[in-house]
């Protein structure tokens, strides 16, 4: 199966920034591609000797990346929606592996939170029982 790869899934495979899908069909395909191969290389040469092309500054530092806070403000809902359709292709269409990082991340802390409220609501309510069962029998 013949898979063409682009200079820009070349650079995010060399920048660690390609799904894993993808960078193991172009693994596969560099095992036997030596076109493909010189390709590889000579991005990996212009990288070290520090390409300062627009599109390159703007992978390195994540220029295009949404906050934090904006990540966490999108697993909520409460987006408008020009900045939820954004993220979304973001971090599904462009595949951005720090974005999915950050809001897995968030994702696990809101469950923990949740977990963690549930456990401190249920002590509450069951030292309020104890509480009212000992004021009862007082009376």
């Amino acid at each position: 199966m013949l898979h063409i790869f682009s200079n820009a899934e070349l650079a995010a495979y060399l920048e660690e920034d390609l799904d894993a899908a993808r960078s193991s069909q172009l693994e596969q395909a560099l095992a036997n591609d030596v076109e493909l191969n010189n390709r590889l290389n000579t991005l990996r040469q212009q990288i070290a000797v520090g390409e300062h092309s627009l599109g390159a500054i703007w992978r390195q530092h994540n220029l295009g990346c949404p906050s934090r806070k904006t990540l966490g403000a999108y697993l909520l809902g409460v987006l408008p929606g020009e900045q939820k359709l954004f993220i979304q292709s973001h971090i599904e269409t462009r595949g951005c592996l720090t974005c999915q990082a950050n809001l897995d991340d968030l994702e696990e802390q809101q469950t923990q939170n949740q977990a963690n409220m549930t456990a401190r609501t249920t002590r509450y309510y069951q030292s309020s029982i104890g509480y009212l069962s000992q004021h009862r029998n007082d009376s």
